[in-house]
């Protein structure tokens, strides 16, 4: 995931990530607590869940499915576009992006 699109995605998601922190440290005295005093729920989704991103790489390399002619799963569109077109897997990591950072999100604590 080395084009200009990619890359714009990439830090998009990485500074949804510290706003994700930031605005926890902020408002985590405001959200409804239960009876032990603790929040009911996240905004967004929590950074932890980024895990998930992880995994599905280390998945991805393990197979190497980051390798040769095919690049990786899904594949890169708009080749012949300026800045050498975008990764289909760099939209995974703009919709988690977009939800960790969701006010409207509210992700339940277990």
């Amino acid at each position: 995931m080395r084009t200009l699109l990619d890359s714009l995605i990439l830090a998009f998601f990485l500074l949804s990530g510290l706003s994700r922190l930031a605005r926890f440290n902020v408002t985590a005295s405001s959200l409804p607590k239960d009876a032990s005093g603790k929040a009911k729920f996240f905004e967004g989704f929590p950074i932890p869940t980024t895990l998930a991103l992880d995994a599905m790489m280390a998945i991805w390399a393990w197979n190497g499915w980051h390798e040769g002619k095919d690049g990786l799963p899904w594949g890169l569109i708009g080749e012949g576009l300026p800045g050498k077109g975008v990764h289909v897997v760099s939209f995974v990591f703009l919709a988690w992006g977009c939800a960790m950072i969701s006010k409207s999100l509210k992700v339940p604590k277990l």
